[in-house]
């Protein structure tokens, strides 16, 4: 029988080029064909390896001592960067970039910009210097509490007006600059949404990376500079917990730290001059805010803060800055030009800033001091396809029980920027030598810790171990100079990551190193005489050299206990087991983690685990029996073995299985093709001959077969055929012959769209493909090639994959469109391109005349179709719908798209007086783990996708009705299953609220329903559902300390967008937080949230018996609620104002305040 096993190949990607500093590797093949190759826009190349900084000063520093062309200079000239983002601090700037007082006086930074730094990078540019380099202009905020956090707002074009004013905002919202330094037309307008901080705290540097996020989601940075220096008094500036905050406010946004510090020429490396014992270092903590190997404690302590995170599965990476202030002016000594020292080697599919942002928050990096290295390729292999440092790769699956192989490729430059003295700079050319690096392990988490708890501030990761260590006896050197490392892994067993560090020191270096190779903590380096203190620093620096690569994540996905055994049992095979006379060897580790058990028929023959005892008088069959087991699931597979006897035998069977075309089939094996199996008997006794039978089913039955006859095995499925002929004389022998057919196709199925389209000089980004088998595939998916992104046009990607039987997928093709540009942006200097046809970006659309009185329909065919019923519309208008190119449609985060985006227009406006019925198409791929398609749409005004539901039908489509139009698209959703929502008159509210995440259940899995709710919950709710932003962290009523912690903001959010009030008490406006909440006071705050009028009052009212028990303030709501058809009285005509709302009626109004709103 065919077994009907699923597995699962994910492509991986292999990029051709894996450039440093220009420097190319040779190109990985796959399936020994060519990955996909990319042609990049020679001013906006693809797919390289960048070095550059976000951390360097320039005069509109007041602390520092250089012009903005001097330091652009030597970033770029003379150290040889291909980008720089400078950082110079967001106060009052008294000089312009070249050093000389601004007129009037100090001025904000950010105006510093928008007058000098920016207009002198444009116009240096414009006159030909720094040619293919991106400068970005940063700044370096003081943060509220704690250091200093690198920032950057790059805007959809970085350098632009907009961008620059985005900061002036920042400095004027998030610093005490005072309102007078600011335009005062800007003033009023930033005034509309958000306030100035004003504690200057740790809620108040939280506010601002919320801004951030909420107005620059991917397209700005918060990176920690010089995280553990200094205290507040006897606090760490900067704890874990700090960091677990930012990360949590905007994982996108602050996504790492500067753990290799600036300032490398100060005394005390990086300015880490906190004071410890230096008798007892670790009398106290003192000793982990100095530098250790010139980086932050976080990062050289193996299992310290950083590992913390990454045991968290947090993306969060390290870098390395200069700081550069200056270098020396006597008697002061600060950091290296941007790239003497430090240096990050970033992977960008693309040279402008975006890109560069993108590749930093990728992951993919890894940072160095003195240039001990300048190129390293460090991936993890196992058999769904490479993985490779920074963030995991979706197209990159790891299944549970996966061979795992490490590979190191490094080499180094011929010589670092090391020179002596240094005060005169004269080049040393001396050649750094790695002596070892270090594999380093931890364990990752199944998820974060959380707020408030006791693991939220732990600061180590007790998993976490130097796993190998490497010297150049564990390496060899290709031809392309590169020292190759390879290192087995196993199999992979559970979540983890895997970093490297590596440095020019051994292990046990006095001063230096200890006895595993970690880093010690860096004394002072105090000589009194100024030029002796300056070489001793800089001798100090370069002959502590180290490197830090991100780490690569390793999340194996489930593989089942029976999908483990069942491709172990496909796969095993002993080959020809006649005529045996030697041991046989036999695994006893099978994949996946399964296990093999053996037993033989006869161990007196052949023992258990494959030895051969002895041979028998005449040949002999034996049986071995292979038990795969993995958890509670085990198979048998059967292996008959002829063993040879010592005298020669009587009758001997002889056999052979071919091809139709005659070639031989091996036995055992998995084939597409009929296999033909013919058997005689030679005897050997005087005047006997014999009989030859034949059993399917192991031996348990036999029917007789005539020599030689030919038997073709056609069907699917694994055969085992035993023949045994037997001589007049009872001597017998026997043969066994397994067939393995296979006929059945693998299936691919693309991830993304069929189709892409990019703008000229743009990046492809591969997505991959999935492919299926009904047993097994015989590699990974080849993908074949050429995307030209310079030149426009439409290009196809080839995908095709075989299984084990030889049997080849359907090529799937990929179409990608380059369409030409109109425009370019940012300050990177752009090559010139010739003209090029415009080619037209392709696109889905449908538009339909409606007249109001009829109604009409609609549909793209296999992607939507709606229904618009009669009086929708107040007037004849035309629907427009199109299928939004992936390019433009809005981002989906986390969410995973089982369908395009969607955009409906009409001529009449956005919403409808009925609702419209829209189903959509989603993928239906077997592939994917589709847990519950939902419907989803954009709001524009909040910047993130809302769920809507639907109803799911059985030919791959769900529907919803909607009375207003937006995007939509369709996502994987996993619902929540609440046991006592089962049948509940309310589950059909609940659902969509519960899908918003604005109400949640009980940690029994229950919702409780009839529960009833307090005025905080209610409030909380409501928020969450109707997505008020929540800033403030406390509320102006006198019991603001009953309010729990976890509802204040979201009170406070009610309270400012005017939905919710308090009462007065004795004088006093209290919230009363923990009060339930009536069935009156949440109509008063619906019909706050519906803007109503007080008019209705007389006719709504009347058809409620007990309607003169309303309370006055509360019958104007009352009749505005019930008008929007959101409340609704009991069947005995009751409105019962008074009675205390329950989960399920919470749920069921503000389920209706939705609709009414067309949320």
């Amino acid at each position: 029988m065919l077994l009907t096993k699923k597995l699962l190949r994910v492509l991986s990607i292999t990029p051709l080029t894996f450039s440093l500093l220009i420097q190319a590797l040779p190109a990985t093949k796959v399936q020994a064909a060519p990955a996909i190759q990319v042609t990049p826009n020679n001013g906006n190349s693809t797919g390289k390896w960048m070095t550059g900084e976000f951390h360097a000063h320039t005069y509109e520093s007041d602390d520092a001592q250089s012009r903005l062309e001097d330091v652009l200079d030597n970033a770029f000239t003379t150290y040889g960067l291909d980008w720089i983002a400078t950082a110079n601090h967001l106060r009052s700037s008294k000089r312009d970039d070249e050093g000389v007082d601004v007129p009037g006086g100090p001025i904000p930074f950010s105006q510093g910009a928008i007058n000098y730094e920016v207009p002198k990078i444009k116009a240096l540019q414009a006159a030909g210097k720094y040619a293919g380099k991106t400068i970005f202009s940063g700044f370096e905020w003081d943060i509220p509490t704690h250091d200093h956090a690198a920032i950057g707002i790059l805007t959809d074009n970085p350098g632009s007006t907009e961008a620059l004013k985005a900061v002036n905002q920042f400095e004027y919202l998030f610093t005490n600059r005072p309102e007078n330094m600011f335009d005062a037309n800007d003033v009023a307008a930033w005034k509309q949404n958000d306030s100035k901080i004003t504690n200057f705290d740790h809620f108040d540097s939280l506010t601002a990376i919320k801004w951030l996020q909420k107005n620059y989601a991917d397209k700005s940075y918060f990176l920690i500079n010089h995280p553990s220096r200094g205290k507040n008094g006897n606090t760490p500036r900067t704890t874990i917990t700090d960091l677990r905050d930012f990360n949590n406010a905007a994982p996108d946004i602050n996504f790492g730290f500067e753990g290799m510090i600036g300032g490398q020429m100060e005394p005390d490396r990086g300015g880490y001059n906190t004071t410890y014992n230096i008798g007892n270092p670790t009398a106290d903590d003192n000793y982990k805010l100095r530098s250790f190997g010139g980086s932050d404690y976080m990062i050289a302590k193996v299992g310290g803060v950083w590992d913390a995170l990454l045991g968290e599965g947090r993306n969060y990476w390290n870098f390395a800055n200069s700081d550069y202030h200056f270098k020396i002016i006597n008697p002061y000594s600060s950091g290296y030009w941007p790239g003497e020292y430090a240096k990050n080697y970033t992977w960008s599919n693309g040279s402008d800033m975006r890109s560069i942002l993108n590749g930093m928050r990728s992951g993919k990096s890894f940072s160095v001091y003195g240039d001990l290295i300048n190129a390293l390729d460090f991936n993890i292999e196992g058999s769904g396809g490479k993985l490779e440092m920074g963030a995991a790769n979706p197209q990159v699956n790891v299944t549970e029980g996966d061979h795992l192989q490490l590979t190191i490729r490094f080499k180094s430059p011929a010589k670092n920027n090391y020179e002596t003295p240094v005060v005169n700079g004269v080049p040393a050319n001396i050649a750094p030598i790695v002596d070892h690096v270090d594999l380093i392990a931890g364990d990752v988490s199944d998820e974060k810790a959380a707020a408030g708890t006791a693991a939220y501030g732990k600061d180590t990761n007790d998993s976490t171990k130097v796993i190998a260590t490497f010297t150049n006896k564990d390496w060899t050197t290709d031809e392309q100079g590169y020292n190759v490392i390879t290192y087995d892994l196993g199999s992979a067993k559970k979540k983890q990551y895997y970093r490297l560090r590596g440095t020019n020191l051994g292990l046990n270096v006095p001063g230096e190193t200890d006895a595993q190779g970690n880093p010690l903590l860096d004394p002072k380096t105090d000589d009194a005489d100024h030029t002796t203190r300056f070489n001793n620093i800089n001798d100090r620096n370069y002959k502590d050299l180290w490197f830090y690569s991100n780490p690569i994540f390793v999340k194996p996905t489930a593989y089942s206990d029976l999908q483990a055994v069942t491709d172990t049992s496909n796969h095993l095979v002993l080959g020809d087991l006649n005529d045996v006379s030697n041991d046989i060897q036999l695994p006893v580790i099978g994949e996946h983690g399964t296990f093999i058990h053996w037993e033989s028929s006869m161990p007196t023959l052949i023992s258990n685990g494959g030895k051969f005892i002895s041979r028998p008088a005449y040949n002999t069959m034996v049986n071995l029996t292979a038990t795969i087991t993995r958890g509670e699931v085990s198979k048998s597979k059967v292996f008959p073995v002829i063993v040879k006897g010592i005298n020669k035998a009587n009758i001997e069977l002889h056999g052979k299985m071919t091809f139709a075309d005659g070639q031989a089939y091996s036995n055992g094996t998995w084939t597409n093709q009929n296999v033909t199996v013919s058997v005689y008997a030679n005897v050997y006794a005087p005047s006997t001959s014999a009989i030859i039978e034949l059993s399917k089913d192991g031996g348990k039955t036999y029917n007789s077969y005539e020599s030689n006859s030919k038997i073709e095995v056609k069907e699917q499925g694994e055969h085992q055929l035993l023949f045994r002929g037997t001589d007049n004389l009872n001597n017998q022998d026997s043969i066994p012959f397994i067939v393995n057919i296979d006929k059945t196709a693998p299936v691919i199925s693309l991830i993304g769209d069929k189709t892409l389209s990019i703008k000229q000089g743009g990046s492809y980004n591969e997505q991959g493909a999935t492919a299926t088998d009904n047993v097994e595939l015989s590699g990974k998916v080849v993908i074949t090639g050429t995307i030209d992104t310079n030149t426009p046009g439409t290009y196809s990607i080839h995908y095709n994959v075989r299984d084990l039987a030889g049997n080849t997928a359907n090529e799937v093709v990929r179409t990608v469109v380059v369409y030409e540009k109109s425009s370019s942006g940012g300050t990177s200097s752009p090559a010139p391109t010739s003209p090029t046809p415009e080619i037209k970006e392709p696109s889905q659309t449908v538009q339909v005349d409606v007249k109001a009185t009829q109604g009409s329909e609609g549909s793209i065919k296999d992607v939507v179709k709606f229904k618009i019923p009669a009086e929708a519309v107040s007037s004849d208008s035309k629907i427009h719908v199109a299928v939004m190119a992936a390019n433009q449609a809005p981002p989906v985060g986390n969410l995973q798209a089982l369908s395009q985006v969607l955009e409906f227009t009409s001529s009449s406006g956005h919403t409808f007086n009925k609702p419209v019925e829209i189903t959509f198409n989603y993928k239906m791929d077997t592939s994917m783990k589709i847990k519950s398609p939902a419907v989803y749409y954009y709001n524009e005004l909040q910047k993130k996708w809302i769920f809507i539901g639907g109803t799911l039908h059985s030919d791959g489509t769900v529907s919803i009705s909607v009375k207003h139009f937006t995007k939509f698209a369709v996502f994987n959703y996993e619902p929540t299953l609440f046991t006592d929502l089962k049948g509940h008159w309310a589950s059909a509210y609940t659902d969509r609220l519960i899908g918003m995440k604005a109400i949640q259940g009980y940690e029994d899995q229950s919702f409780q329903p009839e529960e009833t709710v307090t005025r905080a919950q209610f409030a909380s709710i409501l928020v969450k559902a109707l997505g008020l932003e929540g800033t403030e962290r406390t509320t102006k009523f006198e019991d603001d300390s009953e309010i729990p912690s976890w509802a204040k903001a979201d009170v406070a959010a009610a309270v400012k967008a005017g939905v919710i009030s308090g009462y007065e008490d004795k004088g006093q406006s209290v919230f009363k937080a923990n009060q339930t909440i009536t069935r009156a006071e949440m109509s008063v705050i619906i019909a706050n949230a519906l803007k109503a009028t007080a008019n209705k009052t007389e006719s709504n009212l009347k058809p409620f018996e007990d309607a003169s028990s309303i309370p006055n303030w509360a019958q104007t709501a009352v009749s505005s609620a019930v008008a929007a058809g959101i409340l609704t009285g009991y069947d005995d005509h009751t409105f019962r104002a008074n009675n205390v709302a329950t989960r399920a009626e919470a749920s069921t109004m503000i389920y209706k305040l939705l609709e009414a709103l067309n949320i």
